[in-house]
């Protein structure tokens, strides 16, 4: 029988970081105080991009690492992931950090020409990522995780020393939910509202980090985001922002005004300078979490990043 590992948190990173260790036949138990419909990730826009990562030159690999995960479950139909177009526009007079396209995998990103660009953009940048459906996905991957023997418990964990002696690693994928249980001062929320309306427009994803806008077509609505409201720690959104956010998106692509609007959320990005993957000296805990709005984006990389650290001595 393999070693048993608890990880905490049954979001993406959770998620993934347990059929990383499953499929290396580690023993895993999954406690979180919810699980998927009730999980930040399930909020979440969810398409492959490195967003707020780029300063973090570990997040090169681990960004590869996840976007050829995708693309290898992308073969079930059934997983809710596809590959789809994205457009990254940057409007005249905007200078953009381009060091973003290093983290893109080679030979994927292009230059769109300038006239097939929306009004007021002078520059676009297009590729082909992964659209991670959450509402298919997340239920598809806790299926996987079921058959692969991986148990799930509900349980609000407040000191990672307690469950500690039980298994022998445990992983920190509590998302915001370290604040409190690693005392961690760096790590804060990030607000982020969207607008749902109903689908079949646009047949591709638009990006836009400085406006920010971004729009993204699923099976079950198109998304229309969004904020980024930091160390804003409620999840509710609010009536004037959501009409600025179809106001923006409408300026990119006007059709989108004559939608009928369906629903909208808000989440809790679990934002930290960098993110913290490390193992705690002298213990058996290994942290996993502060992904931001990259929580997708980094997920498979930065479980497999954890599953290093598990094969190597503990200092």
């Amino acid at each position: 029988m393999g070693k048993t590992v608890a990880v905490v948190g049954a979001g993406i990173s959770g998620l993934s970081t347990a059929y990383v260790l499953a499929n290396q036949g580690f023993q895993v138990t999954v406690l979180a105080k919810a699980f998927s419909p009730h999980t930040t990730s399930n909020r979440a826009a969810a398409f492959w991009f490195p967003y707020h990562v780029r300063g973090d030159q570990r997040g090169i690999g681990w960004v590869a690492t996840s976007y050829q995960y995708f693309k290898d479950l992308s073969a079930d139909p059934a997983s809710g992931i596809s590959f789809i177009k994205i457009v990254k526009g940057i409007k005249a007079g905007i200078v953009d950090d381009a060091n973003w396209i290093e983290f893109m995998p080679p030979n994927t990103c292009t230059e769109v020409p300038r006239e097939q660009l929306p009004t007021g953009y002078q520059q676009g940048f297009q590729a082909m990522v992964p659209l991670v459906e959450t509402q298919l996905f997340l239920p598809y991957l806790q299926g996987l995780l079921t058959d692969k023997g991986v148990v799930f418990k509900e349980a609000t964990i407040t000191n990672l020393a307690t469950i500690a002696t039980a298994y022998d690693v445990v992983v920190n994928c509590a998302g915001l939910g370290a604040v409190d249980l690693c005392k961690d001062n760096h790590l804060f929320p990030v607000r982020g509202q969207v607008l749902l309306v109903e689908p079949g427009f646009p047949d591709a994803i638009f990006l836009d980090n400085h406006t920010p806008t971004y729009i993204v077509p699923r099976q079950d609505a198109t998304i229309i985001g969004g904020t980024y409201e930091e160390h804003v720690g409620v999840e509710t959104t609010e009536p004037d922002t959501l009409q600025q956010l179809l106001v923006k998106a409408s300026n990119v692509f006007p059709e989108l005004q004559h939608k009928r609007i369906i629903g909208s959320w808000a989440g809790l990005r679990p934002f930290r300078a960098t993110v913290r993957l490390a193992q705690e000296t002298d213990t058996n805990i290994i942290h996993n979490y502060g992904h931001g709005g990259s929580g997708f984006t980094l997920s498979f990389g930065c479980a497999e990043a954890v599953l290093q650290l598990m094969e190597t001595p503990n200092p």
